[in-house]
């Protein structure tokens, strides 16, 4: 380091500020902490996909839901976060302290729903492995910021579609589907439709909100994989990934529009008028996108047979409409046989809204819903003098909206230890990074 270079260094800290020697216990707890959490982080979206090998084409074969490896994974998270709880215990009460009034009356309704649920057990496990997978996202994004959190999606994001490719490629067996969905691929997913979600959320993690600079191998990977997961929307053939897409692609550079002015009050009127003109249309627009997508897929206008079920279980809400049936009931294939009867096999309400409204009640749904909506325009208020964090708080308000759009025709989006839940909770959250709060408050 040249003198010029040390006295930059030196003049870096504000006036007043003296560093501390950091004791080496100290530094090793920091890296294991990280190492600690990251290795959770990843586990938690690898198991929110649920991508393994040999998972059968055909629904009739009987293919587990949840096989064991994704168990494993799911239960080796409670010791990893408690390990975390013992190297940084007041990080992870500082996370778990501040609650949302909407989020305490969300908590209150799944607590009732299991109270008063058709199968108590289902529900416990059904909350329990929401609440275990949504920590280390959580806890990750509160410790090292949006930033460093949609680095670690990107990452996943980019290997989980070079993964699905070569899987479609070497597995065609198990990665196109047959039956009633014969021709679309699902990769190593579950269902072709879970693939479509996750890769619609993936393409907006990875596109850029900075400009284009120089050129590196690493840009030229990201580039890659955004074209594996277009083609993989596509091959899916879900109307619903492509819409959202779309719209997310089209949101990502529009909301930029409204960060160009700095007045915060100025801004909050743009966003309500904003939400105003959405509401109004997004109904319209959205529905009429996708059922032209639909139909070019050689699907009907009522969505593949939704609005059959829909008319089925809207009535239910009313047998039980403050306590609901159970948390995670009607993500249960026995309640949904015996609830809906169709030509086909209906495996879920199609509609996450619908869902969340039979399992934990009015209320519960209602306070999700606000709370949602709430983070959306606070958050689009907020002014990131940080180019960075700015760009990862824009795609926190894109994934929250397309979350919410998606939900108008399938299950388990929101609430639900599946594909989106980890995206969702890192979306939702506004704890600012540790490290930023301790250099703050030592400032004078």
């Amino acid at each position: 380091m040249t003198i010029e270079n040390a006295a930059l260094a030196r003049h870096h800290y504000p006036a007043g500020y003296h560093r501390q020697s950091v004791p080496r216990w100290r530094v090793r707890r920091d890296v294991l902490a990280k190492l600690v959490l990251t290795i959770a982080f990843y586990a938690s979206l690898w198991r929110a996909t649920g991508m393994w090998y040999g998972l059968p084409a055909n629904f009739d074969d009987g293919a587990a839901v949840d096989p064991l490896p994704m168990k494993i994974l799911l239960y080796g998270l409670i010791p990893l976060s408690g390990l975390y709880f013992l190297l940084e215990q007041k990080q992870f009460l500082r996370v778990f302290s501040r609650f949302s009034p909407f989020i305490v009356v969300v908590g209150i309704s799944c607590l009732t729903s299991i109270v008063f649920s058709i199968d108590k057990t289902a529900s416990l496990k059904g909350l329990a492995a929401v609440i275990v997978l949504a920590i280390p996202p959580l806890l990750y994004r509160a410790r090292y910021g949006n930033v460093e959190a949609f680095r670690v999606l990107g990452r996943f994001a980019i290997a989980a579609a070079f993964i699905n490719v070569l899987y479609t490629a070497a597995f065609p067996q198990f990665a196109i589907m047959r039956g009633s969905y014969a021709g679309m691929v699902k990769g190593a997913f579950y269902h072709k439709n879970t693939l479509g979600q996750f890769s619609s959320i993936s393409f907006v993690c990875l596109l850029s909100t900075e400009k284009l600079g120089r050129l590196r191998y690493s840009t030229l990977v990201r580039w890659a994989a955004m074209l594996c997961l277009l083609a993989l929307i596509v091959a899916t053939k879900s109307s619903t990934a492509v819409v959202l897409t779309m719209f997310g692609s089209m949101m990502l550079y529009g909301i930029r529009v409204i960060h160009i002015y700095p007045n915060r009050l100025f801004r909050s009127f743009v966003v309500f008028l904003l939400f105003v003109i959405i509401g109004f249309g997004a109904s319209f627009v959205y529905l009429g996108v996708a059922s032209a997508v639909a139909e070019a897929f050689g699907k009907d206008i009522t969505f593949s047979g939704r609005t059959n079920i829909w008319e089925q279980l809207l009535p239910l809400i009313w047998d039980r409409p403050l306590t609901g049936y159970g948390f995670a009931m009607f993500r249960q294939p026995d309640v949904m046989e015996e609830y809906v009867k169709v030509t086909f096999d209906a495996r879920s309400t199609h509609n996450t809204y619908l869902e969340l409204a039979l399992n934990i009640g009015i209320p519960g749904v209602t306070a999700w819903t606000l709370f949602a909506l709430t983070r959306v325009f606070r958050k689009m208020t907020i002014v990131d003098p940080d180019p960075a964090e700015s760009g990862a708080r824009r795609k926190e308000i894109v994934i929250i909206i397309l979350i919410m759009l998606g939900a108008m025709t399938e299950a388990g989006m929101m609430l639900a230890p599946f594909i989106c839940w980890p995206h969702m909770v890192i979306a939702l959250s506004e704890l600012r990074p540790r490290l930023r709060t301790n250099r703050n408050q030592r400032q004078p």
